[in-house]
């Protein structure tokens, strides 16, 4: 987005929005999207930060990130910048990245925005440190609201509305996300991109319809793993045929995703041998 669109999209937002949503196109994230979308009080703002420099999984993360927020009926809002191709030669953890630009709309409050939450999609399998940091941000947060020195100074008003970092998932493991969201919301499962190594783009028309994961990295092992277990939980033995069969169609969807990878490159391949 550039900023006319960041603007348009920011100020076309419900004036009730009060729930920062973060949205990187995988499991947790889409998970916190749900949870914060059927939550009585929270009016989300979703966002994505998109990193160049990560090539094609940068485009498909925002491509799914897209996606998911459509389902729901949310516009996308999503920013970059072109510092993150200056030659880092250490990884900047989204705990700097990501929480700096939600303190920027925290404090800036634009078009009058006042937030409440911010959404961590964390599960009991997560590292804690990002919720740990992120009582360091708060606190400045609170300190410049406050004009204070130090937290010995902040006003308790300020306090009480400095957002909050809630991890409502923060006891279930992501096979219990992956199963949640199967149960209430099967085609948001089909959304979700967690291939940090994708293998190529799948397009019609010219039109990119969605990407291709590897199959084989680590991640893409690790969300196999979760779907695995999410088709074999004791949900399975509830509901029966109704609950399996969501998990054997989006199986068979997975595996057309591949199937139609290969048919379109060898159609490439044919029109490249008669172009020659």
């Amino acid at each position: 987005m550039d900023k006319t669109q960041v603007y348009e999209a920011v100020e076309k937002l419900d004036r009730r929005t009060n729930t920062y949503v973060p949205v990187s196109g995988g499991c947790e994230s889409a998970w916190a999207l749900s949870y914060s979308h059927y939550h009585k009080d929270h009016f989300p703002a979703v966002v994505h930060w998109y990193d160049p420099r990560y090539g094609l999984f940068a485009d498909a993360s925002l491509f799914y990130a897209k996606k998911q927020a459509e389902y729901y009926g949310y516009t996308l809002v999503w920013d970059s910048s072109r510092l993150s191709e200056i030659g880092y030669t250490t990884e900047i953890p989204i705990i700097v990245t990501g929480i700096a630009s939600f303190m920027t709309v925290a404090l800036g409050k634009p078009h009058g925005m006042q937030l409440k939450w911010i959404m961590s999609g964390a599960n009991s399998e997560d590292d804690l440190r990002m919720r740990i940091m992120f009582r360091e941000y708060r606190k400045i947060m609170a300190c410049i609201e406050s004009d204070a020195l130090d937290a010995s100074n902040i006003s308790y008003e300020v306090l009480g509305q400095t957002p909050q970092l809630i991890s409502p998932g923060e006891f279930l493991t992501k096979s219990e996300m992956l199963a949640m969201m199967m149960t209430r919301d099967p085609n948001l499962v089909e959304l979700i991109w967690t291939c940090p190594k994708p293998k190529g783009v799948l397009k019609s028309k010219d039109e990119i319809t969605g990407y291709v994961p590897c199959g084989a990295c680590y991640k893409c092992l690790e969300f196999e793993a979760a779907r695995k277990n999410a088709q074999d939980a004791v949900m399975r033995y509830a509901m029966g045929v109704e609950y399996y069969s969501k998990f054997w169609r989006h199986e068979n969807k997975m595996d057309a995703v591949q199937q139609a990878w290969e048919k379109q490159n060898e159609t490439q391949h044919k029109d490249k041998k008669v172009s020659e």
